[in-house]
């Protein structure tokens, strides 16, 4: 029927016809030969560019994070160095035990020695921090020349673990002796295990 039908028609006809099956078989050829490779292409272009970005992301992620990883280090060492700086509860015992022995060494008299248990630090309002930290603290009163009473200090203060001192109070008992008085508030802080921490 359609060879019949084709033979009927005259010769441009034809071709015609011909030229549509051509171009309906191109383009069918093209949709199912064609067509998905042209999709995977593009599928592949977008993958890699997708690849891509993940790469750079990535990139910058390590780059951040040895950044970070070296600010952390140093961090480490810093709190290790600070660490140097607290007091063991084993060498609280002994400074404080000391405390009357360092006056006299420095030819001051002592007058008076009060441990204050549990007080505050002056830059925290607690006793105990997170980082396992305690303050302790203690009133001393002692008599003694000025030059004495600096000797005293410098003796607190060139320790390898650091002695603050809150408070610091001095007035002149004899003018012709040229004895002073000096109240002041020592403070220490103490760490629990320095070995554990680091």
């Amino acid at each position: 029927m359609i060879t019949d039908s084709l033979a009927k028609l005259n010769r441009s006809s034809r071709n015609s016809v011909f030229a549509a099956l051509i171009v309906i078989a191109g383009v069918a050829m093209y949709n199912w030969i064609v067509s998905p490779h042209v999709t995977y292409l593009y599928a592949a272009q977008k993958y890699d560019s997708a690849v891509g970005k993940i790469v750079e992301k990535n990139k910058a992620i390590t780059r951040e994070l040895d950044g970070k990883k070296k600010e952390l280090g140093k961090l480490r060492d810093q709190y290790s160095q600070r660490l140097g700086l607290l007091f063991t509860p084993d060498e609280a015992k002994e400074f404080f035990g000391d405390l009357q022995t360092i006056p006299e060494e420095t030819g001051c008299t002592v007058y008076s020695l009060n441990l204050v248990v549990g007080k505050a630090g002056p830059k925290d309002k607690r006793s105990e921090d997170t980082s396992g930290m305690v303050a302790n603290s203690a009133l001393l009163s002692v008599s003694g020349q000025y030059n004495n009473i600096m000797k005293l200090l410098e003796k607190l203060q060139n320790r390898t673990q650091r002695v603050w001192v809150d408070s610091f109070k001095i007035e002149i008992i004899d003018f012709g002796s040229a004895q002073l008085k000096c109240d002041m508030t020592i403070t220490i802080y103490t760490i629990k295990d320095r070995e554990v921490t680091l």
